[in-house]
């Protein structure tokens, strides 16, 4: 990267250590979204796990019991050697600076000077694609999308033993992210990047890199294909759900104009007008913003540079889902992935190589200096328009955009658009002016589009304090209160997220902030955040398509009026305690207690149901779930570890019914050795007994891992023969 890698690099650092200085040095936690609700609770269960010397399997804690799968190795490593608070803090930090280098090198693969590079890989780390989607299966696997590249582009150049060593590792990591709408995107930027026809030895070298790959990632791969039986990503989606989350016009604009459908991260629907674009109303990625500075820098490139441009148009059009000419066989290429919007990583890519391009071009002579002037202006022309007539300029964008015409849109045109586009104004205005000063301003050019992807994108990852996950003593004193009353037993829990509108007090509405909203949701054990007490639920909503069939509820399920009707379900999966903070039937549960949480009006009150069905019980009759048990029948439960279950039972003839999610991996034995383990009542566990006392174990042996963890070993053995090898010798000679 010649005179400017120490200053390019510190400036990566720079812009990384400044997004995530709270969890990084201020001891604050990430919350927003998925992060409290999915990735850190399965941060917390996995360590745990791991202490045990376990790589768990199954997770007892969620969806009644479900088989559970992480295999990404750096968050494994991170987990096992520092903790599930640790890996929330760092692994934003490391996957954006990853990006970073690894975008820095494809560009100078590619050409781009020292002042390209550490733009090209400054505008991919703190895009809105990565910087909206943090700890996101897309995010990780963008991060690794780069160096793929570059390592692919280096191989086909040269092939040798340790390219091919290299650039296998690298995918295998990228597969194990399970993002895999990216893994395709780099396979299809690999093509379009090619500079010419790859040889026959290249080609071959690629080939074997990618068995390579396969074979390391097998854990992934083959454990992946085991996860998905049994869900609704493994029947694969709908049309409908498929192309959910398709890029339509106004979402594209707010890549190119600073919040242009106002701030993701209000705390209401006021600030906010992009509700219409989005299943549910909010976004996939809170932002794709690149911006004006980046997009006048891409513009100067020059017409060599097609193969980036192609992949904008790749990114773009792809992007559109159902909103553009590609719907019919998108539709069915995204049945099992859903969310044609993740393929704007291409255009994100194309762009960021653009852009340091760009940056490097001298200024043309001549009156079509001026040309670079004018974006800025028009940006500034745009936020002096919206500033003194917002109304006007609502109705103007409402031709194109018919919501635009929406309260919501003349509030945010008339509060957010003036300031957002005059910053933006400016910087973009400054970036033409630094790039008409020649090669000495190149590098003021290139801060300048740093600081706005930085003003924009760098809030949306915001953080709370470190105590955000504790919680407070009088939920704690209602969690003890129930452990008196023996068990186990679950929870479920309403939470916020599926209430119907709450009394918020006046101070937290004014503050505008939704970290009240989540937080909320962690005080009221919102599934999957219970885990992190060590309490197992029943039905959450699948959010990502991998809980199996019926062990969640439909989003329209999840609603307090509608309890009566999911309540022989609750029953059913062993739940006795609901959370909710409002009213629920009385003649099916009783009130148990009740918390005063701050910010809100309404109490959090603990609910009991009424006849709650133990864990593991004896009934004559597989045929008979609740057959009161007689005299002297008596069935204990233990969890030993994930993966492990002990029944101790004393009771007549018949059979033990364990109210634990079913699977055909579950396997029962007593001292005679194995017993027959069924599906019964719905996902329950029932195997016979002959009577008497009797202690049963029940044991999770998935027979995928063996094979699996062979064709790693053997990936390693080829990955360790082939870096050996001296780079010279090609692996095909």
């Amino acid at each position: 990267m010649g005179k400017l890698a120490l200053p390019g690099a510190l400036t990566w650092l720079a812009a990384v250590a400044w997004v995530f200085a709270g969890p990084l040095f201020a001891g604050r936690v990430l919350y927003y979204r998925d992060v409290s609700v999915t990735y850190f609770p399965d941060f917390v269960f996995v360590a745990g796990a791991l202490r045990e010397g376990i790589w768990p399997l199954w997770h007892p804690g969620v969806d009644g019991g479900a088989p559970f799968l992480m295999a990404y190795p750096v968050h494994l490593l991170l987990l096992a050697g520092a903790g599930a608070r640790a890996t929330l803090a760092v692994s934003p930090a490391l996957h954006v600076l990853l990006a970073m280098v690894g975008m820095g090198a494809l560009a100078r693969r590619l050409g781009a000077g020292p002042a390209g590079i550490v733009l090209s890989g400054a505008v991919f780390g703190l895009s809105g694609f990565m910087l909206g989607s943090v700890l996101y299966p897309t995010f990780l696997a963008a991060a690794w999308a780069p160096l793929a590249l570059t390592l692919f582009l280096s191989l086909v150049e040269e092939p040798t033993p340790r390219k091919v060593a290299a650039l296998a590792l690298v995918l295998a990591l990228q597969v194990s992210t399970f993002g895999a709408a990216v893994v395709v995107q780099t396979g299809l930027a690999a093509l379009v990047l090619l500079p010419s026809r790859p040889g026959r030895r290249a080609v071959l070298a690629a080939s074997g890199a990618l068995a390579l790959a396969g074979a390391l990632a097998a854990p992934a791969l083959l454990g992946a294909l085991w996860l998905l039986q049994g869900t609704a990503r493994g029947h694969g989606f709908a049309p409908e759900v498929g192309l959910s989350y398709s890029a339509s016009v106004p979402v594209l604009l707010e890549a190119v104009l600073p919040r242009f459908l106002g701030d993701p991260l209000t705390f209401s629907d006021v600030g906010f007008w992009g509700q219409p674009f989005f299943p549910g109303g909010a976004p996939f990625f809170l932002s794709l913003y690149l911006g004006p500075p980046v997009l006048l820098l891409a513009t100067r490139a020059g017409r060599l540079q097609w193969r980036p441009w192609t992949l904008v148009a790749l990114g773009v059009l792809l992007s559109l889902g159902a909103h553009g000419p590609l719907a019919p066989g998108l539709a069915v290429l995204l049945r099992p992935v859903r969310g044609p919007v993740k393929f704007f990583m291409l255009a994100t890519l194309g762009l960021s190589l653009l852009a340091g391009r760009g940056l490097e071009r001298p200024a043309r002579e001549g009156s079509r200096r001026g040309l670079l002037l004018i974006p800025g202006l028009l940006v500034l022309a745009l936020a002096a328009a919206a500033w003194t007539a917002p109304a006007l300029v609502a109705s103007g964008w409402a031709v194109v955009v018919p919501e635009a015409a929406h309260p919501r849109a003349l509030d945010v045109i008339a509060r957010q658009w003036p300031r957002e586009l005059a910053v933006t104004g400016a910087l973009t205005l400054g970036v033409g002016l630094a790039v008409l000063g020649g090669r000495r301003w190149l590098s003021v050019a290139a801060l300048l589009v740093v600081l706005d992807l930085l003003r924009v994108n760098g809030g949306l990852s915001p953080s709370a304090e470190g105590k955000f996950y504790d919680l407070l003593p009088q939920v704690q004193a209602l969690i003890g209160k129930t452990e008196q009353e023996g068990g186990p037993f679950r929870w479920f829990s309403y939470g916020v997220a599926h209430s119907p509108p709450l009394t918020w007090d006046p101070a937290v509405a004014r503050q505008g902030s939704a970290v009240w909203l989540f937080y909320l949701d962690r005080q009221s054990l919102l599934a999957r955040t219970h885990v992190l007490d060590g309490l197992e639920g029943a039905f959450d909503i699948d959010r990502m398509g991998l809980a199996p069939t019926g062990s969640t509820l439909a989003p329209a399920e999840a609603h307090p009026g509608r309890y009566r009707e999911i309540h022989p379900r609750l029953r059913a999966a062993n739940v006795r305690w609901v959370l909710a903070f409002h009213p629920l039937p009385e003649d099916l549960v009783r009130r148990y207690g009740e918390a005063r949480l701050p910010g809100v009006r309404e109490p959090l009150v603990l609910y009991e149901l009424r006849r709650p069905l133990p864990r593991a019980f004896w009934v004559p009759d597989a045929g008979t779930p609740e057959a009161a048990p007689p005299a002297g029948a008596d069935v204990r439960y233990r969890r030993l570890d994930p993966h492990t279950v002990e029944v101790a039972a004393s009771t007549p003839p018949g059979f033990i019914v364990v109210v634990d999610g079913y699977h055909p991996d579950w396997m029962a034995e007593d001292r005679s050795g194995p017993i027959p383990l069924h599906r019964a009542f719905g996902r329950c566990r029932v195997f016979p007994t002959p009577g008497g006392t009797q202690v049963f174990t029940l044991r999770y042996r998935p027979s995928w891992p063996r094979l699996a963890f062979a064709l790693a070993f053997l990936g390693l053995v080829g990955l360790v023969v082939l870096t050996r090898r001296q780079a010279a010798v090609s692996p095909l000679t």
